[in-house]
């Protein structure tokens, strides 16, 4: 423990209390592995917010005895002084001036001479200048000097508008290399220009720390993204919290693009942006103003304002049991697959490429029906995901994974009755898939957005019920959230299909399977199983798995999507089985995904051997993945 440093509190400091002293670890021998650049002095130059911390903020003592501000656009100005110190001769707080209104920073850096290079002899030493240089840019020429002597010239301008080392006779090099020290007064004493010259300073105390007689507490993180303010004006393009709206559009959609930090929010109508960034900043919140004013910025939802948005009305949410829980969580999980399953089979149903050809006309059936059908398989995809993740909950919860195929006939939706059924995506279907995701206004318990709602506020709320509710709520807290937008980009795939009838876009799926069909089928019955098995798998082992099995449930699903493609543009009808035991094990046997592979490969070999380019070429790159897995089973 330590005391305070005198004068830097007010009020009486209570026995025993503990004061930061940005103490940094540090290994007592030379560690493998940590190099050069792990050093502090050596860190991330990222400044703006910064990462770590402000590298400015550390250079600022670069010269023994003396402090620099390398955060003006004017160039450096000097901010303190070590009465004393050798190295600063016979400088003065008096020198320096207040910073305040009628008593400016007196003194600023003109110019610094050092090596930057372990190559460079002594007398080739560069000179930088900080004439027409800004402080952040003089100080990326102090940050590139090495160990060693320094030399540096101070004068009473700005540094920008500084004579930089030009009055120095002789070169400011060789004064560093003579030793050559000055500071020139006028006849009423104030600095006119000097030369100090030191070895450049260490930064860290004898014991290997950032020393704590330089650098205060905060010292070296003060300039980062705080307030948040500061970080959500300068960063864009999405950058800040991934989310920001850089541009947007009004809230009837009439005008666009606004730029979102626009000053002036008055104009009938706005102001359009620019894409010119010097051109914009004049017309946006500035700092102060966004600090101040930062509760003027409207919510943006679907791309446009609205400041009709206020707080919704909260749900009166009831909790449940823990055995209800997980009673629904293993219903839901039914759900999420069966759902899954139905949206790819109406993705398969559509009469679209999987890629688009270059040059096509966005505004073409093909491109239309090609954007239905990739919004279709990416929800596809998300309700795969919520698979995964309601049975990481249960398996959080101590019960056994639910990853078998949903029964035929099984109830989706309890209020409408709505029973699992693989069907091309009619406007009926298509109707069907945006009701069961539409949110409720009023919360509904027997729908899935409202069974999830209760399961979140029951385990935030029981944590005596759920030891691990911290990680149960964030793995519900992602279903929700994912599921949020699964409405509007149904409706989306409403509007791409919604000038064209449905024999136009939807293929026929009636024809009877001849024998290269049948063991198409066959294949994606066991690609299936792998990818079920590979998932089942993943979630036994958790963080034991490495990312392995889940890599190899991927390209499960990727032949097993090539395949129903196949299938289906054979106007065969997709299935999604396991094989029957006679083929492989039960789905809940360690064995089945070894042995899925194995007759998966097998078949692979079959069909690769028949004619058609294509064909052996997609058999091809299965059985390479198939190979892959087999290998990782069997070590």
């Amino acid at each position: 423990m330590n005391n305070p440093i005198p004068g830097s509190v007010d009020l009486p400091v209570p026995e025993g209390k503990i004061f930061a002293r940005n103490l940094t670890a540090r290994a007592d021998y030379a560690v493998p592995g940590n190099p050069s650049g792990s050093r502090p002095e050596s860190g991330v130059d990222n400044c703006f917010p910064g990462l770590e911390f402000d590298q400015r903020n550390l250079d600022k003592a670069f010269f023994p005895g003396l402090l620099f501000d390398f955060h003006h656009g004017l160039g450096s100005r000097l901010i303190g002084v070590t009465e004393g110190a050798p190295s600063v001769l016979d400088l003065t707080t008096a020198d320096l001036g207040s910073g305040v209104a009628g008593d400016p920073w007196r003194l600023h850096l003109w110019a610094v001479c050092g090596r930057t290079a372990v190559d460079q002899p002594e007398s080739q030493a560069p000179v930088f200048h900080a004439s027409s240089r800004s402080g952040l840019a003089l100080w990326r020429r102090v940050h590139d000097l090495l160990p060693g002597r320094i030399a540096i010239l101070l004068g009473p301008t700005p540094g920008s508008q500084s004579p930089g080392a030009n009055i120095v006779p002789g070169g400011l090099n060789a004064w560093r290399m003579n030793n050559d020290t000055t500071v020139q007064r006028d006849d009423d004493g104030r600095v006119e220009a000097a030369v100090l010259i030191a070895d450049r300073a260490a930064y860290l105390d004898p014991d290997g720390v950032i020393d704590p007689d330089v650098y205060l507490p905060g010292d070296l993180t003060r300039s980062l993204c705080a307030p948040w303010q500061y970080d959500f004006r300068e960063c864009g393009c999405y950058y800040w919290a991934a989310s920001k709206p850089d541009i947007s559009a009004s809230p009837d959609g009439r005008f666009h693009p606004l730029n979102f930090q626009r000053s002036d929010r008055t104009l009938p109508p706005p102001t359009l942006d620019t894409p010119n960034i010097a051109d914009r900043e004049d017309d946006e919140l500035d700092h102060p103003a966004l600090i101040t004013n930062w509760n003027v910025l409207p919510v943006v939802l679907n791309g446009r304002e609205d400041d009709s948005l206020g707080p919704g009305t909260p749900f009166d949410v009831d909790e449940m049991t823990r055995e209800k829980v997980i009673d629904e969580l293993e219903r839901l999980a039914d759900v999420e697959h069966a759902l899954c399953l139905e949206y790819l089979y109406a993705h398969y149903s559509l009469d679209a490429p999987t890629t688009l050809a270059p040059g096509t006309n966005p505004q073409s059936p093909i491109a239309q029906f090609h954007a239905a059908a990739t919004e279709v398989f990416s929800i596809a995809l998300d309700e795969m995901r919520h698979l995964r993740w309601v049975n990481e909950v249960l398996g959080v919860l101590g019960r056994p994974h639910k990853l078998d195929p949903p029964p035929p006939g099984m109830v989706i939706q309890r209020q409408t009755g709505q029973v699992f059924e693989l069907k091309p995506l009619t406007a009926a279907q298509l109707d069907w898939f945006i009701q069961v995701e539409k949110a409720s206004d009023e919360l509904n318990p027997d729908g899935i957005d409202g069974m999830y709602i209760r399961l979140h506020h029951t385990i935030v709320k029981r944590p005596d019920l759920f030891p691990q509710s911290d990680r149960l709520s964030h793995l519900i807290k992602l279903i929700i959230d994912e599921g949020v937008n699964h409405f509007e980009r149904f409706q989306a795939v409403k509007g791409h299909l919604a000038e064209f009838a449905e024999e136009e876009y939807l293929r026929r799926l009636d024809k009877t399977p001849d024998p290269v069909d049948q063991q198409l089928l066959q294949l994606a019955e066991l690609n299936y199983a792998v990818l079920l098995g590979t998932m089942k798998e993943t979630l036994a082992l958790g963080d034991r798995a490495g990312g392995v099995l889940i890599e190899h449930a991927r390209r499960a699903m990727t032949n097993l999507h090539e395949v129903n493609h196949l299938l289906a543009s054979r106007e065969v009808a997709p299935r999604f089985q396991i094989p029957p035991p006679g083929v492989v094990t039960p789905l809940a046997d360690g064995q089945v995904t070894l042995a899925a592979a194995r007759a998966a490969r097998q078949l692979q070999e079959t069909i690769g051997s028949l004619d058609g380019a294509d064909l052996r070429g997609m058999m091809a790159r299965h059985r390479a993945t198939t190979e892959a897995l087999i290998a990782d089973l069997i070590l």
